[in-house]
This record gives C-alpha cells, sequence and structure tokens, in this order.
C-alpha cells in the first residue's frame, strides 16, 4: 500500500510502498483510511522534537487524526462491523491496567500511539483495536471529521473543564480562534451555559466565531 513516511528529520516526507497491516490479535481492526489530519504535533515529529521520547526506528508512518471504513476485524470485534464508518481515538490502549479499568484511559501504561510510537493514518490502511474505533453517523464523511479525533478532543478536554465549574449567565473568555478555539467555542455553546466572548487579532475569526456561536467578538 502507499504510505507517507518520515524518512530522516529535518527532511521531507516520502512516498513509498510499504505491506499492508494484518489482523495480529482477535481484537484488532483494520480501517481503510478516509482521512487523516494535519497537526501542529505532526510538523514537530518531522523536526526530530518526538524522537527521543517516541523512540521510534525510521523510516515510519505519522498521522494520528484519522478516520475511514472499517475494512477487517479479529475473532472478537463486535462493536463495529466490515463497512462502518469510523472515527479513531489517537491511542490504542489495553483496557487492562490501572488507568483503563478507571476510565483514564489516556494514561493506560501499556498503550501505543498510531503516529508517534507506531504507524499511523497517513496511508491507505491502518490497524488499531476495537477499543480506539467510534461509529459515525453516515451522513458524515471521514475527510469531514478525521481532525477532530486529536483536535476535537484537545478541545473538549479544556470545555469540559469550565462546563464543571461554571454557572449558566457566567462568562467565559476564549483567547484565540484559531484551529482548536473555534471547536472549543462549538463545544462551550454546546454543553455549558456560559456567555462566550472570544478574542482574537485576526477580523476573519472573530467573524467566524460569532457565526458559529459565540456571544461576543472582539478583535484585539
Amino acid at each position: 500500500m502507499k504510505a507517507v513516511q518520515v524518512v530522516g528529520y529535518h527532511t521531507k516526507l516520502q512516498l513509498t510502498d510499504i505491506p499492508e497491516p494484518t489482523i495480529d490479535g482477535p481484537l484488532d481492526v483494520i480501517v481503510r483510511i478516509g482521512g487523516a489530519g494535519v497537526c501542529r504535533t505532526d510538523l514537530h515529529v518531522l523536526e526530530g522534537q518526538w524522537e527521543a521520547k517516541s523512540g521510534v526506528a525510521l523510516p515510519y508512518t505519522i498521522g494520528h487524526e484519522n478516520a475511514g471504513w472499517v475494512h477487517a476485524v479479529g475473532d472478537a470485534v463486535t462493536n463495529v462491523t466490515v463497512g462502518d464508518k469510523v472515527i479513531l481515538h489517537p491511542l490504542i490502549t489495553c483496557g487492562l491496567c490501572r488507568a483503563c479499568r478507571s476510565g483514564d484511559d489516556v494514561h493506560c501504561q501499556n498503550s501505543r500511539f498510531p503516529g508517534i510510537d507506531t504507524n499511523g493514518g497517513y496511508a491507505e490502511y491502518l490497524r488499531t483495536t476495537a477499543r480506539s474505533v467510534v461509529r459515525i453517523d453516515d451522513a458524515l464523511e471521514p475527510a469531514d471529521v478525521a481532525a477532530l479525533a486529536d483536535a476535537g478532543l484537545t478541545a473538549y478536554h479544556a470545555v469540559a473543564k469550565v462546563a464543571k465549574t461554571t454557572r449558566p449567565g457566567d462568562v467565559c473568555v476564549v483567547i484565540g480562534a484559531g484551529g482548536l478555539g473555534h471547536i472549543g467555542i462549538q463545544v462551550l455553546k454546546a454543553i455549558s451555559g456560559v456567555t462566550v466572548v472570544v478574542v482574537d487579532r485576526n477580523p476573519a475569526a472573530v467573524e467566524l466565531a460569532v457565526k458559529i456561536g459565540a456571544d461576543h467578538g472582539i478583535v484585539a
């Protein structure tokens, strides 16, 4: 299959041919990629900033914001079937360690991170597990929602904290309506009762913020 790989740090990505992933375990899911977002972290990977932390051997495939269609499943997978549209949680987690059993999967002791420390979604197919695939509505297209796999989670994580500590009528100021900010604004309006004030130095960003739900926009 075709894949876009890091072949060296501080150099260009390379389109290459690599073997397709196969089902190795009963909970494995192979996803045919329909969309893969470009995250700032991908640029940091290419710049070598994650080299020591991830410990990967080059070349490898990046891309951790992924969505697509289920292509194959292991014998024990029951939550999705071949052909389902899915978005992928960035992590592959074990479900057995203390963190996973506490619902704190992001701190899984045995996690793998496609696109960071194992092959990711800048390819035709990606292997993940049943725990990491979430079905999406048939009306959605994978390419339209793939970036929400990370950018959406990041924004939601911050907004959920705000929602817990605020009440209807409180005012929340969002500083910056860029790549994550505009997602956070929409989530704020969906799960909290705060009055949303957005501050950005880009008039177009402020205009977009108000269009998608901000109560007030300020060009700073």
